[in-house]
């Protein structure tokens, strides 16, 4: 979404689109050895040399036919990796690759500034790298595959990438199921949705390798509250809305100085703390459970004006932050840690960060809380995650003399043995095998984690990426004892699904254009309005005229054009 200005007729919309880069590049995102990212590299290429290998220094991950020849990968290098290789050839995962495949790369580094203009350059010449790593062609992939950019890799997966297949496919979670120990239990990694739909273009074309994760990353975002409060207030973390009502009736009582919960400047929870309670999200559109059918803007349904009515009560009681559409993030940590405010929606921190971080004179004590609904057999169909979407991804561009070597190359990112050194490191050095399963070393957490991950690990490539790795990454008892972030993540999924989320989507021609002037102006009009119902400007009696009028402004033709772009996604042509 940051390149939106740079090419008008496609948009990737998806939660993850503004999150996951700087995610996955330190994370990613079970049981036996047999898993696929373990049995099918046998039948790739890059084994193809194995059984002829005795006497020679070919191994199973050697690609017949590299011999003479070196390919070409355009890719930038981060500012860490830059002050210690000269290029990305001198890493240690792609000097292992080139010493277990065979196959020279030679890298070239454009600055990220630079990606765009060399990129138009390229297109203007019609001359490309072998390799393009995430090039945001301008009109989207089908006009990369259109103006002849960008090959199909269909062709080549059954013979030459059937890892990559496997991983692409998946939709249960089992392709990296090999990675998992008795840990398992304690995180209950949920299957992630399989990424073939997000990477094939209208006209069933598959066009890049993309970074992919087949357990669903942890929510990372929601709401903390004052336990010490609670604990002198006799009541227990909310659970549903009414208990919640209750702890902010206690934490309003405690004197007025004291804002009993934050409420974030939208008037609506970005985490879908209380709104989801509705079942509704209002900061974008949702889809129905089936994932095809756009369903109406929350600003136009009944039960959002029966969310403004408990938050314009809530309101009127002094139990929601006065100023809450002017707080960011500076001034609501201050006021936590101030003992000032008892709840704290939309933020990122675990509660040992906000436990360390007081220097007051309360028994202070922070928890995760779960996102309150209306009764506790209710379940929550949105959820705040990450959507399967090309993401540090790769695309073979028509101007490569061997393909068959490069989705080879690109397709050993997703074996156990590349799985192992780009997630891992070296056995013995970073990590250990107990059982078949890698786990890190306790020097791994003692060392300069930049450095690690940039400079021994390559975590953010087109390759697989372990959602697992992340998770026991934080502490090195991660495998007995989930951490202080861990916990708050789990607490903050519970109970929860990404059923209504919205996915991974592609707007062609000038289709984004018109959907996002359409909603725009809609919202100009609407999100003041929302305020004002809340603090009590506006009186909910005009909320129908409220929404016949955004509808008017923009949200029925929005919804259309964003109808128009699920259809094509997932009907095609």
């Amino acid at each position: 979404m940051k390149k939106r200005n740079l090419f008008k007729r496609i948009l990737t919309v998806t939660l993850c689109a503004a999150v996951a880069a700087g995610m996955l590049s330190s994370c990613g995102s079970g049981e036996s050895g047999s898993s696929s990212a373990a049995s099918t590299t046998s039948s790739s290429k890059t084994s193809s040399a194995s059984s002829q290998s005795s006497g020679s220094d070919k191994g199973p991950l050697y690609i017949e036919g590299s011999e003479g020849v070196t390919l070409t990968y355009w890719i930038p290098m981060d500012s860490t990796a830059a002050q210690y290789f000269s290029t990305l050839a001198e890493h240690p995962y792609f000097a292992w690759l080139e010493e277990q495949t065979g196959v020279t790369v030679e890298f070239i580094h454009p600055s990220y500034e630079q990606m765009d203009q060399q990129l138009n350059l390229m297109i203007a010449s019609g001359d490309f790298y072998d390799m393009l790593y995430n090039a945001w062609y301008p009109g989207g992939p089908q006009t990369g595959l259109d103006e002849g950019c960008f090959i199909d890799l269909n062709p080549y997966l059954d013979e030459y990438m059937p890892d990559y297949k496997a991983a692409l496919d998946c939709s249960d979670g089992s392709f990296g199921a090999w990675e998992w120990g008795d840990e398992r239990e304690l995180y209950q990694p949920q299957p992630q949705a399989a990424f073939r739909e997000s990477n094939t273009s209208f006209d069933g074309s598959l066009w890049c390798v993309t970074e992919i994760w087949t357990d669903a990353y942890l929510t990372d975002l929601g709401p903390v509250i004052r336990k010490d409060w609670l604990d002198e207030a006799g009541l227990e973390v909310p659970e549903t809305l009414e208990e919640l009502e209750a702890v902010l009736e206690a934490f309003k009582a405690r004197g007025d100085d004291v804002v009993p919960m934050s409420l974030g400047t939208s008037g609506a929870n970005g985490s879908g703390g209380i709104i989801s309670a509705f079942d509704l999200y209002s900061d974008w559109y949702t889809l129905d459970d089936g994932g095809a059918t756009v369903q109406p803007h929350a600003y136009t349904q009944d039960a959002f004006k029966d969310y403004l009515t408990l938050m314009n009560s809530w309101y009127s009681k002094g139990y929601i932050d006065p100023d809450f559409m002017n707080r960011d993030e500076e001034s609501l940590s201050a006021m936590l840690l101030d003992d000032r405010l008892g709840i704290y929606m939309d933020q990122w921190y675990d509660p040992e960060y906000w436990n360390t971080s007081y220097t007051g004179e309360q028994d202070f004590e922070v928890v995760a809380m779960p996102l309150p609904r209306k009764d506790k057999s209710q379940k929550l169909n949105w959820l705040q995650s990450y959507d399967s979407c090309p993401t540090n991804y790769t695309c073979i561009t028509t101007s490569c003399e061997h393909p068959e070597i490069a989705a080879a190359w690109l397709n050993v990112g997703f074996t156990k043995e590349g799985i192992l050194k780009h997630t891992y490191g070296t056995e013995g050095e970073t990590y250990e095998l107990r059982d078949g399963v890698p786990y890190y070393l306790p020097s791994v957490y003692e060392d300069d984690q930049d450095y690690l991950r940039s400079c021994v690990l390559f975590t953010n490539g087109s390759s697989y990426n372990s959602a697992r790795s992340s998770m026991l990454w934080s502490t090195p008892d991660a495998d007995t004892n989930v951490s202080s972030r861990v916990q708050a993540q789990l607490i903050w999924g519970q109970n929860a699904a990404p059923n209504y989320n919205w996915k991974y989507t592609i707007f062609e021609d000038d289709g984004w254009g018109e959907f996002e002037t359409k909603l725009n102006d809609a919202k100009t009009y609407a999100d003041p309005m929302v305020l004002k119902f809340i603090i009590g400007e506006e009186s909910l009696d005009k909320f129908d005229e409220f929404r016949s009028t955004a509808k008017s402004l923009g949200l029925d033709e929005s919804r259309a054009k964003a109808q128009e772009a699920r259809d094509r996604m997932t009907h095609g042509n």
